[in-house]
């Protein structure tokens, strides 16, 4: 009896004992303290989430939590072992994984091959040969996440969810202790994010700590145990229990106001100036036809894999089509060819803001400029001092923070990122037509509101916008006119003010 008294005492500690503790973390970059004060709290069993505005500091702080960083002040620790992360690596180690936004599966490699990859990796030496688990090991790893793929399958004919899925199954072979889940559900379609959340329950009920990272309010309320939020480098709220906090508590934390959804547009001019004639992805398909009038936003709405984000890269030039012209005004612009695009007045936001938006080694002002030289420049030399002017207006307007001219891009959050890459493409000289692709895809409510606010200042003075978008309520929000993408075709085109349940219901329709 005394024995099974001390037993269950130790395991009531083990589940009052954080599985990972930070404390009192502070981390400054030079002059500047990207965390002031922080402290949180993760236990078994246990969905955390960390929430924060971009440049709130909790990119650092994550870091710092996978030993990518080590902090300035401060203290971690390991099931109350006091511990000081040396890489990821180590991190790792200790059964801290992280699943990061950009996965990190190898895609030539087979679903085999990747599960094994941390098993070989973190292996040494002769020990190595002995650490390839079985096939029937990893089906059971693949079956905690509801996969029943082959294992011969190459990664990259997986689809994003199918990959999410796999990399947490990666964790799962490591016995991680806590699963730190970066924005998991942003590349992916409505079932495949329900997939994950109800996998996260699973992992929950098996005692997994989970930090979930997201600006998904609603999925937050939805699978959340406790929450913090980050604000200016301090907790604006302290790993508070979800049932005593209110969205609107939660946005007031992040941002210091209340941020509402754009419901009022103003409406379009009737002059056409951009068509799309004849656009074909490949051999044998529907051609795109479609036109867009002066300030009109229109948006093409897709599930993951509808090809709405590659018809608008073939328009804005980024990817070469069958066919396809693109007409400005009376100009022929050739679809595919991003040279002749941008020549034309073409802006493009890319879906990967990381490969394709921000030069990450240039300065913010390099950033912003890059596509307006010829507004600013005579006889072939920069003038810096409207250089200065215009990027400080557009910045200003967009609400880039902390706004330095000589920080890098990459000192930046994500979400910092985007607005630099949308400030860049809104100073092109001569302007006519700003296609965007997922363009508030992981940023907080505040980047997310001033990022639409400025497209439509644009979309006022004439400019055309079209909006590739996974985000049915983003579409609302800002478009004129909504169309259905199916296997890279139009099937068929909502007004402003159609019911999102139909437009739910056509994509579902779409996928049927």
């Amino acid at each position: 009896m005394g024995q099974a008294s001390a037993e269950l005492e130790r395991s009531e500690d083990t589940r009052r004992t954080p599985v990972l503790s930070a404390s009192s973390i502070a981390m400054s970059f030079g002059a500047t303290q990207a965390i002031r004060q922080v402290d949180l709290d993760l236990y078994r069993g246990e969905v955390h989430a960390l929430l924060g505005g971009n440049g709130a500091g909790k990119s650092t702080l994550v870091k710092i939590l996978l030993g990518a960083l080590r902090p300035t002040k401060g203290s971690l620790a390991v099931e109350g072992e006091a511990t000081s992360f040396r890489s990821v690596r180590h991190a790792i180690s200790k059964g801290i994984f992280p699943i990061y936004q950009h996965l990190s599966q190898f895609p030539d490699l087979t679903v085999r091959e990747n599960l094994a990859a941390f098993s070989l990796g973190m292996a040494r030496g002769m020990l190595a040969s002995k650490a390839m688990p079985s096939d029937e090991v990893m089906r059971g790893w693949l079956s905690e996440v509801g996969l029943t793929l082959s294992l011969d399958a190459l990664c990259r004919e997986l689809s994003i969810g199918e990959m999410q899925l796999l990399e947490i199954a990666r964790a799962i072979a490591q016995e991680a202790k806590v699963l730190v889940l970066d924005e998991p559900t942003a590349a992916l379609t409505h079932a495949e994010s329900e997939v994950l959340l109800q996998t996260i329950d699973k992992l929950r009920a098996r005692g997994t700590a989970i930090l979930f990272i997201s600006h998904k309010l609603d999925e937050v309320v939805a699978v959340a145990d406790r929450l913090t939020v980050i604000r200016d480098g301090v907790c604006a709220i302290s790993g508070a229990v979800m049932e005593d906090i209110s969205t609107r508590d939660i946005v007031l934390a992040m941002v210091g106001k209340d941020v509402a959804p754009i419901t009022d547009i103003a409406p379009h001019k009737d002059d056409v100036v951009v068509a799309i004639r004849d656009l074909r992805l490949r051999q044998g398909a529907e051609p795109v036809h479609f036109e867009v009038a002066r300030g009109e936003v229109v948006g093409l709405a897709g599930i993951v894999g509808s090809g709405a984000d590659r018809i608008a890269e073939a328009i804005a030039g980024a990817l070469e089509p069958v066919s396809g012209v693109v007409m400005i005004e009376e100009t022929a612009v050739r679809a595919g060819r991003r040279k002749e695009a941008v020549a034309n007045g073409i802006g493009f936001v890319p879906t990967d803001r990381h490969a394709d938006g921000v030069f990450s080694i240039l300065g913010v002002l390099q950033n912003t400029s890059a596509a307006s030289h010829g507004l600013i420049s005579r006889w072939g030399f920069l003038r810096k001092r409207q250089e200065h002017r215009q990027a400080h207006e557009i910045l200003e307007r967009i609400g880039l923070f902390p706004f330095r001219f000589e920080f890098e891009a990459a000192d930046f959050s994500g979400g910092n990122q985007q607005k630099l890459v949308v400030a860049r493409n809104l100073l092109i000289d001569g302007l006519k037509l700003l296609v965007m692709c997922e363009p508030t895809r992981g940023v907080d409510v505040a980047a997310r509101r001033a990022i639409h606010e400025v497209v439509l200042e644009a979309s006022q003075r004439g400019v055309c916008v079209i909006v590739a978008s996974s985000d049915i309520d983003e579409l609302l929000s800002i478009c004129h006119r909504v169309l259905i993408v199916q296997d890279q075709a139009i099937t068929g085109a909502f007004a402003r003010g159609a019911q999102r349940q139909d437009i739910i219901g056509a994509l579902a329709g779409a996928a049927a």
